[in-house]
């Protein structure tokens, strides 16, 4: 059985001001699902990995709710960074996201610690704005993008 459908790879990076703190990512289009990769320090790994899904209220069908699943290794301490991760990325996308992070810096201070929990944020914010503007797979927005672009099409045709 032959398939047509393909993994769409996007990505991105941010840095410090002095260009030594940095974060790099490699989101994957699955379908209409979201993996993302995230890797910084002097050696990339797998220290976490989340799962976050946003779907239906059962309370509220037009509401949505968004759970999140959580799996890491032993020793490491990115948790808290893959599961928000990917709780902002399903709840602004609406979609299903993996976050994987694994940042490795030897005897790092505090103050790196700190520079690179900022710049985790940025990318996740660079993340959104990426995949809001090009969508998934096939270039098609979804959920909210799909929502926007049908505003900004309204408006214009106005």
């Amino acid at each position: 059985m032959r398939t047509t459908a393909a993994l769409t790879v996007r990505r991105c990076s941010v840095a410090d001001a002095s260009g030594e703190v940095r974060l790099e990512a490699a989101c994957v289009a699955v379908g209409e699902d979201l993996v993302v990769v995230v890797g910084g320090g002097r050696r990339y790994h797998l220290g976490a990995a989340a799962l976050a899904i946003s779907i239906p209220s059962l309370k509220d069908p037009k509401a949505r709710t968004t759970s999140s699943y959580l799996a890491s290794v032993p020793g490491h301490k990115e948790e808290d960074l893959a599961r928000e991760g990917a709780l902002q990325l399903a709840r602004a996308l609406e979609r299903q996201v993996v976050v994987t992070v694994g940042i490795h810096e030897d005897a790092i201070p505090s103050h790196r610690i700190q520079a690179y929990l900022a710049l985790f944020d940025r990318l996740i914010e660079r993340v959104i704005a990426d995949e809001r503007r090009e969508g998934p797979a096939g270039g098609r927005p979804t959920g909210r993008a799909r929502a926007l672009s049908r505003r900004r099409r309204t408006v214009r045709a106005r």
